[in-house]
Parts: C-alpha cells; structure tokens; sequence
C-alpha cells in the first residue's frame, strides 16, 4: 500500500454533504425534538494545545437514536445506506429546533423520514425541512416531510450544471468559463445559492 500525505493512494476520499435539518410544529414536538438532541451527547476528554485535559461534549452515533430501525452492525454499510441515507453520517449540532448533520456522497433523506414519523406522534401535521448541499456544490437540495407517512410535500435538487446556467441566466457579467474565479464571482454565486433556498417553499 502507498500513501500520499496520510491518505491511501487509490482510495477515493467521499464528498461531505452537508445537511441542515429544521422542525416545524407545535411548541410541544419542538420541545420533544430539542429535548432528543440535549439528552443525546456524551462528554469526552482530550488535550488543549497545551497537553492540558478539557471536556469536550459530543453526540452518540445515529444507530443509538431510539426512533431508528435496530442497528446492524455486521453489516453497517448497508444497514447506514438503507436506514439514513449515506453510508455515513454524523450530527455535529443539535439545538432547539434545528440540528445540522454532516454525511458521505449522499443526503440523509431516509434518516429525517425516520425522524418525522416519530416526531408525528406528538404532533400529526408536523413538518421537518432538510436542506442539503454537497461540499463541492455538485448538487444541493431541499426536501419537506410532513405528518405520520412522512410524505415529501417538496422535494428539489438541481446540480452543478443547472446551477451554473441558472446563475449565469441571472449574472450574465460574470466570465464562469475562466479557470479562476474572482472573490466577486464567489461572493454572488454564494448568494445565489443561498436565494435558491430561501425560494423553495411550500
């Protein structure tokens, strides 16, 4: 085997997709949501820069979630693939109404369907937004999900080439067919990607 900067020559490295998840709904299955997220970390020690001991907090894995089908763990590629979505995936915050997960190649779309059903037992016209982008912007993504069937009310995805026309159709002074873009030109794209969200609704 070779490596090349810690990295195995030969394996490919998966894309993060970034997915942001927010709750709609009733004071009540918003609090049952938080209170989820709150009760869901463990605290671990490690070492400041100084070698000096701090406590950290960190969320438990995904499988440990009560709501989720039983963990497979001999087979945790598919059981992850199947039942979140990726074959890999992480909560890095979980606060409020809103938690942002960070996954491989793919959204965790079957993860927040597990999560609405069993937020629908508290309130039966609860709504869960999943946005998501890819770290690359090869695709991004909005998806709703609503009620006790976890029905997807809106489902959009666009990638890197319909963005790119989109946002030429809206910027046709900027020069993407450049190999470097200027700090404009990503200033502006950014904005276009963040209007594109704000624009899908329900």
């Amino acid at each position: 085997m070779q490596y090349l900067f810690g990295t195995l020559i030969g394996i490919k490295m998966a894309n993060h997709v970034y997915n942001y998840i927010t709750v709609s709904g009733t004071n009540a299955v918003v609090d049952q949501f938080a209170e989820i997220g709150q009760n869901f970390t463990v605290q671990r020690e490690i070492k400041d820069w100084e070698g000096n001991p701090m406590q950290i907090k960190e969320f438990k894995a995904i499988e440990e979630l009560d709501f989720m089908p039983e963990y497979d763990e001999e087979d945790s590629y598919n059981w992850y693939c199947s039942n979140v979505g990726a074959k890999w995936c992480h909560i890095e915050e979980w606060e409020g109404d809103y938690m942002n997960l960070c996954s491989a190649w793919s959204a965790c779309t079957e993860f927040t369907e597990s999560l609405t059903m069993h937020l629908a037992k508290t309130d039966p016209n609860v709504q869960v937004r999943h946005q998501y982008e890819d770290e690359f912007r090869n695709f991004i993504g909005v998806a709703v999900f609503e009620g006790v069937d976890a029905a997807d009310i809106l489902f959009e995805e666009v990638d890197d080439g319909d963005l790119t026309h989109l946002f030429k159709e809206q910027h046709p002074e900027f020069d993407l067919d450049v190999e470097d873009w200027t700090d404009e030109v990503y200033e502006a794209y950014d904005d276009f990607i963040y209007n594109w969200f704000e624009n899908q609704t329900v």
